[in-house]
């Protein structure tokens, strides 16, 4: 009797055992409480200078960086600057791109729109993204979120910050 009331305790307790595993299992990667929190290292690769007869500067750079919770990534950047405008002043400029972060779980694209304005220690960039979930691969197709992003240009590097959810069954 002992024995049969230990062993239904011991079932029970595996079953709720497995059904939390599973849970987990069914919750895909982590998400890290939906936040998307990045650092990346750049390194410029192409550019297309046209800002004598159009005022338009584009590049393409890589890297490599973290992405908090989903671990390291490889990044490629396209970015359009139009010199011709000068939100915060004379030698800034405005910045749209698109950034492809290639991680483990799947390829995350986010589309940025950026001021860049002249510092004491050189060009700094803000501004802010968003998730391009049509875009996005893996765990990230469908997924939806922004946030706002920092680049030190003369230190080559990138920051995001924000919110990021996957879509459902990622």
């Amino acid at each position: 009797m002992k024995y049969a009331r230990r062993l239904s305790l011991l079932a029970a307790a595996l079953v709720a055992l497995a059904s939390a595993l599973a849970l987990q299992a069914a919750a895909g990667p982590p998400n890290h409480a939906n936040r998307l929190e990045a650092t990346f290292a750049e390194t410029n690769v192409s550019v297309t200078n046209r800002i004598a007869d159009l005022g338009i500067f584009q590049l393409i750079n890589t890297g490599t960086g973290a992405v908090e919770g989903l671990g390291d990534a490889t990044v490629t950047v396209s970015v359009t600057q139009d010199r011709a405008v000068n939100p915060c002043g004379a030698g800034s400029w405005t910045n749209a791109g698109i950034r492809r972060i290639a991680l483990d779980g799947g390829v995350l694209v986010v589309r940025e729109l950026v001021h860049v304005c002249q510092t004491a220690s050189g060009p700094i960039g803000t501004g802010t993204w968003q998730v391009d979930g049509l875009s996005s691969s893996g765990i990230f197709a469908g997924g939806r979120g922004s946030g706002d992003i920092s680049i030190v240009i003369a230190a080559r590097t990138a920051n995001l910050s924000g919110s990021l959810n996957l879509a459902e069954g990622a």
